[in-house]
């Protein structure tokens, strides 16, 4: 599953030997940070993977983390308009995979 939040995006997979866990990964590690603080020395680098870091935390962790986002932090109502940062190649990805998905919807 992907996961965009308004200053991350993360890749979400179930953990190959632990059932209960899953293993979420990102191209970029202030993504993981953002959204494990209290695990940020957790987080592993695999240079060599499509996705350079990654952790693992519970299924229930992550419940939990995605429903307090909802529950506090999704205050916009313009995915899109609502970044956190002026970065253009965050900007720039963001509006790719937007415009990747219209076509769909036509």
């Amino acid at each position: 599953m992907w996961l965009f939040t308004k200053d991350s995006f993360v890749s979400v997979v179930q953990h190959r030997e632990q059932p209960n866990d899953l293993c979420v990964r990102a191209r970029i590690r202030n993504h993981l940070v953002r959204l494990f603080p209290m695990q940020a020395a957790s987080i592993q680098e695999t240079p060599d993977a499509d996705y350079r870091f990654r952790i693992i935390v519970s299924k229930t962790e992550l419940a939990k983390i995605v429903s307090d986002y909802i529950m506090q932090d999704l205050q916009y109502d313009n995915f899109k308009a609502a970044q956190a940062t002026a970065d253009p190649a965050w900007s720039g990805f963001l509006y790719a995979v937007w415009a990747a998905g219209l076509p769909l919807q036509q």
